[in-house]
């Protein structure tokens, strides 16, 4: 961004609306309804009670959230303080298996973004003051020879990092476009505000500041929906892929994978963005070049914005798996408005004698979903198999409770063209 200074909790309600999230656990669970499915290799994960991960996206970890020990804790000072162990532990988790796995792909694109930024923000032009009486396409043939070229490769670095972060990250690949929104709404709201206020906030007139605050709120609303997209696939992803019986393995499951940390990251990276837009703006609208430490500021805020970026795009992924698709309910549930009614498997079965809706599902690989044996278990499965948590054998005929025919599950399943 550095180059525009160049011159100065129910889900969707039936099981079949699940399959859009697209998530695929080990062993072939594909919804709700097949939630049950192969039990993925043993992880450290599973010798502390949690289900291992998916075999598919986040594959066996070297170690887990529950291995971090705090040697000191701030919770023995006072209970309060919990939270910031809390924290201390996520990002240490983090930090830890960062260093473990990010390889030369992921330095070379913040490379990328710290050069690109650097080319952007530092320019002779830049301390020699401009002419402040030359704006707009004018201004553009006022610079130099050397920045306009720095001014072209600092674009052309910026789109190739964006690009590469998509490489890099397919998984959060549907919100660069959002990051870009927050990135650039926050930092003109920035130069906004300093506009009729140079040394703003001192000087500053509440009617003056309209477009930068709605642009600032833009970006903060936009920060949100980024925000609740992720935490609401990881909501659907314990829910599906680490499904127990036991309330308390389902709840060291929810721990395993905690956003608490991430979230602070997340306002610690809109709140740098406000620092960083801030500084360069007013070092810019200063007229006499004087205050170098703001611009100090502006170089570091901006090379940690692009590390903080990587960082919050890596770990969702990460923890979901490259098979995720990272949306909000409201999303999954309008794409599932739009899907053909036949494409959609019927999430009843029905009798076929008395066509009376059974509870028989069938889900995208053609297997037959059906509920649990045992009255202790309220599990499904496919048809055949044993259920993971009572160890029954789902059950492969039915018999109507409306006119007690008895048949095979499979004579269940509706015949409906897709049309």
């Amino acid at each position: 961004m550095g180059w525009a200074f160049k011159n100065k909790t129910t889900f969707l309600g039936n099981s079949e609306q699940y399959n859009i999230f697209n998530h695929t656990s080990y062993g072939g669970a594909n919804n709700r309804n097949d939630s049950k499915g192969e039990r993925s290799p043993h992880t450290m994960a599973e010798e502390n009670g949690v289900t291992g991960i998916s075999a598919e996206g986040h594959h066996i970890m070297p170690f887990r959230l529950g291995d971090i020990v705090l040697e000191k804790k701030f919770s023995d000072l006072h209970p309060m303080l919990n939270t910031v162990d809390q924290v201390r532990q996520e990002w240490k988790f983090q930090f830890k298996l960062l260093r473990h796995e990010w390889g030369q792909p992921h330095l070379m694109t913040m490379l990328t973004g710290v050069f690109a930024f650097l080319l952007g923000s530092v320019s002779a032009d830049l301390f020699s003051g401009g002419d402040p009486k030359v704006t707009g396409i004018d201004g553009l043939a006022e610079i130099g020879g050397f920045a306009f070229f720095q001014l072209i490769v600092s674009g052309i670095l910026w789109l190739w990092f964006f690009v590469q972060l998509s490489v890099n990250f397919p998984v959060m690949r549907g919100h660069i476009i959002n990051v870009i929104i927050i990135w650039a709404s926050i930092f003109l709201s920035q130069v906004l505000l300093h506009v009729n206020a140079p040394n703003f906030p001192i000087g500053a007139n509440p009617g003056d500041a309209l477009g930068g605050v709605m642009l600032a709120a833009v970006g903060c609303f936009f920060t949100y929906f980024f925000w609740k997209a992720v935490t609401e696939t990881r909501d659907y992803h314990v829910g599906e892929n680490h499904v127990h019986t036991d309330v308390r393995v389902m709840e060291e499951a929810m721990a395993e994978h905690s956003l608490f940390a991430w979230t602070i990251m997340v306002i610690i990276w809109v709140l740098a963005m406000m620092l960083n837009g801030w500084s360069g703006a007013h070092f810019i609208a200063e007229r006499n070049v004087v205050d170098y430490a703001v611009y100090f500021v502006h170089l570091i805020s901006g090379i940690v914005l692009i590390y903080l970026l990587m960082h919050m795009l890596w770990y969702p992924q990460r923890m979901l798996g490259e098979g995720a698709k990272v949306r909000t309910k409201a999303a999954a549930a309008a794409d599932a408005d739009l899907l053909i009614d036949g494409v959609i498997f019927a999430s009843e079965g029905e009798c076929p004698s008395c066509e009376a809706n059974a509870p028989i599902s069938q889900n995208e690989n053609g297997e037959t979903i059906v509920d649990c044996a045992s009255s202790n278990c309220n599990s499904r499965g496919v048809a055949g198999e044993t259920c993971e948590g009572c160890n029954e054998k789902y059950p492969t005929r039915y018999t109507c409770s409306n006119c007690g025919v008895n048949s095979p599950v499979v004579d269940y399943i509706p015949d409906k063209e897709a049309w």
